[in-house]
């Protein structure tokens, strides 16, 4: 093995085992945090987190801008980072203020006075500068610093919560604090950031125009950002934002069991940043047929449907246990409740690898279409459904990611019939 291979080996290991650690660490917090408050109060603690991170899964494209700049270095003559970053930050900060209208507050965090919207506001001017900072240091190669910050964002959450459990008590307010400082872990690296900032910016004006280029980019790449992260991290605010009231210990109950239903789906993130080279490579070889990509595609929603049922059965029979287990026993949810929420976790696991394998065919614009079906159909349902919270979260979390899949396949079908031809055609 060369020294490059090594470098690339060791740079996917220790990324992939710093998002690991974070992972379970989040997990840990919502199973102290599930504990500790009332299902009530757990129920608006997951309308807060499902906001507070599907406000942040919106502004992920500022790491991979900060990335791609940060290796071009000089060379590079985009908008600069640091505009891109501060437009992104812009548009999800009046998006976090909006909760703050007294309507609004109430819905989402219970009541109109609730300080909750002005911790989202905080966090999410923190979370732009965070993905900046994370961006400009895996782009410089700087895997260590990288994946330090990536376990030091979760870890600055536990150490705060922990503080405020031995001193004042865990309430839903200081719980919520507790997340919103992580969001502002990036200034224990302050010091490289700046020095790589230095080095990737390109010198322009400060006139208006010189800021439209930033808010077009940033507008464009979170859309569709945003309308993933509404049914994966923001799914819980939709339902509290959708359905009629507050979600109380019902709603508590069935988010904990979304919650747990969803682990399975940190197993798709890997497949999904290999999905990308792993299209391109097998659209580029000659010997691939349009049968073989049918196939394929028929092979992915099967299994997907295998995997879900088998799910599903075991769901039935363990989830409402482990649900206990990992957030307490006052959390009580039927076998259906969970087995038809991880049955639906596997189709958004599949819709998450389908959305990758447009992106490899290069189709931006039916990515988006596709979530945005998904989304929209999820909305109309929690719209227009009469049923309760429970029935309501449980066939909503099923009916997008469905919908979404049926119309990415559709679109595949079509899609690698035409690609695999052309390659075929020029070999």
């Amino acid at each position: 093995m060369s020294l490059l291979q090594r470098a690339r080996t060791s740079g996917i290991l220790g990324v992939g085992s710093a998002v690991a650690v974070s992972s379970v660490a989040g997990y840990l917090l919502l199973a102290v945090v599930g504990r500790t408050l009332t299902t009530s109060e757990f129920a608006l603690f997951m309308s807060f987190w499902g906001l507070l991170f599907g406000l942040a899964s919106s502004m992920s494209m500022v790491e991979q801008e900060a990335a791609r700049q940060s290796a071009g270095g000089e060379k590079d003559h985009s908008a600069p980072i640091l505009r891109v970053a501060l437009a992104a930050g812009a548009i999800a900060t009046t998006v976090a203020a909006l909760t703050l209208l007294p309507a609004i507050s109430t819905r989402l965090y219970g009541h109109a006075e609730s300080g909750m919207g002005v911790l989202v506001v905080i966090a999410t001017l923190g979370f732009a500068a965070q993905f900046m900072v994370r961006g400009l240091l895996i782009g410089s190669d700087d895997i260590r610093g990288y994946a330090g910050l990536v376990i030091a964002e979760p870890m600055s959450r536990l150490v705060l919560l922990a503080v405020v459990w031995l001193t004042v008590g865990v309430t839903l307010g200081s719980a919520a604090a507790a997340v919103a400082v992580g969001a502002f872990a990036w200034v224990g690296w302050m010091r490289p950031a700046r020095r790589l900032l230095r080095r990737s910016q390109v010198r322009a004006g400060f006139g208006i125009r010189s800021w439209l280029d930033p808010l077009r980019r940033a507008g464009s790449l979170m859309l569709g950002a945003a309308l993933t992260a509404a049914l994966i991290t923001g799914y819980t605010t939709m339902v509290t934002a959708f359905s009629g009231g507050t979600p109380g210990a019902a709603g508590g109950a069935v988010f904990a069991a979304l919650t747990v239903s969803r682990l399975p789906l940190l197993f798709v993130a890997p497949l999904q940043a290999l999905a990308v080279p792993t299209i391109l490579r097998w659209q580029q070889d000659g010997s691939n047929t349009v049968k073989d990509a049918h196939r394929l595609l028929v092979l992915a929603a099967t299994g997907t449907l295998i995997i879900g049922l088998v799910g599903g059965v075991v769901a039935w029979f363990i989830g409402p246990w482990a649900v206990q287990i990992a957030l307490g026993e006052k959390y009580v949810v039927s076998p259906a409740t969970i087995a038809v929420l991880v049955f639906s976790a596997c189709f958004l696991g599949l819709l998450q690898l389908a959305s990758a394998a447009l992106i490899a065919f290069g189709s931006y614009r039916w990515m988006a279409i596709v979530w945005a079906t998904a989304t929209g159909t999820t909305a109309l349902w929690l719209l227009l459904n009469p049923f309760g919270i429970v029935q309501s979260t449980v066939v909503g979390a099923l009916v997008g990611p469905l919908v979404g899949v049926c119309v990415a396949l559709v679109v595949l079908w079509r899609m690698v019939g035409r690609h695999v031809s052309s390659v075929a055609h020029h070999a």
